[in-house]
């Protein structure tokens, strides 16, 4: 399957710099500046990458070329920039699964507990709206999803998660968010199949002490270590550009 798709969808492929970029960097060399210009780091909707779009169809693949039982999931949509990757990953490699979008599109719940004593995240902080999800899909030629849900995690989760899970995206940010999805997705998944986390941030692997706060989003992985203390599988962490993902595969 070929994954150039994300590369030409909403302009993620922005590394390159573009043709009045190349002009004025020919001159600050000529006049010895130390310096260059890039296209932003972010052009479409302020969440997305190319580096963390290719984990996502890389780990997402694997799971649908090979058969693992069970649907996919992903936890944390907001405007649907990894949604549709997802959707166009099953209609092409797996159209026999369905997929599940669990989003509250009302942002980041009041912060309490560990996630109000680490000052992250405030109330509503990258909120967007179902309507905003939907034109993703639109925008991306695909037809609108037919399972999504939408609510706090708690109110959703474990209810409407599919019996078997073949590929899971976990975004929840938060310590309370991660610390109540990952014991329901990890029951369900099948051996062989695979979670992504859209945040996983370790600075002993990959350390960037100039990346904000938001993008290092500490409570996952401490959610997630917990969880994992004592298990038999390993998260390990994916370069991500601006962002640091992490994975384990279900034994």
């Amino acid at each position: 399957m070929d994954n150039a798709f994300i590369a030409k969808w909403f302009s993620w492929d922005h590394r390159m710099p573009l043709k009045w970029h190349r002009a004025i960097n020919r001159f600050l060399r000529y006049s010895r500046v130390g310096a260059q210009l890039n296209p932003a780091s972010f052009r479409w909707g302020g969440m997305a990458n190319i580096e963390a779009r290719m984990n996502l169809f890389h780990l997402a693949s694997q799971c649908a070329e090979f058969k693992v039982p069970g649907d996919f999931v992903e936890i944390g949509c907001n405007v649907g920039e990894s949604s549709v990757c997802l959707q166009h990953i099953v209609n092409t490699l797996a159209p026999e699964k369905n997929i599940h979008f669990f989003d509250s599109f009302e942002g980041v719940p009041e912060t309490t507990g560990k996630d109000a004593e680490l000052h992250v995240y405030g109330k509503g902080d990258m909120s967007t709206s179902l309507f905003a999800f939907y034109d993703t899909f639109r925008r991306a030629g695909l037809a609108q999803p037919e399972h999504v849900h939408q609510g706090w995690f708690e109110e959703t989760i474990p209810q409407y998660l599919p019996e078997k899970i073949s590929f899971a995206l976990l975004d929840g940010d938060l310590y309370s968010s991660t610390n109540h999805v990952l014991p329901h997705l990890y029951d369900r998944m099948s051996p062989g199949a695979v979670c992504m986390l859209g945040v996983y941030y370790d600075d002993t692997v990959l350390s960037r002490p100039h990346t904000i706060p938001q993008y290092k989003s500490p409570g996952v992985k401490m959610a997630t270590d917990e969880f994992f203390a004592g298990k038999a599988e390993k998260v390990s962490v994916l370069y991500a550009g601006e962002y640091s993902n992490g994975y384990f595969r279900k034994r």
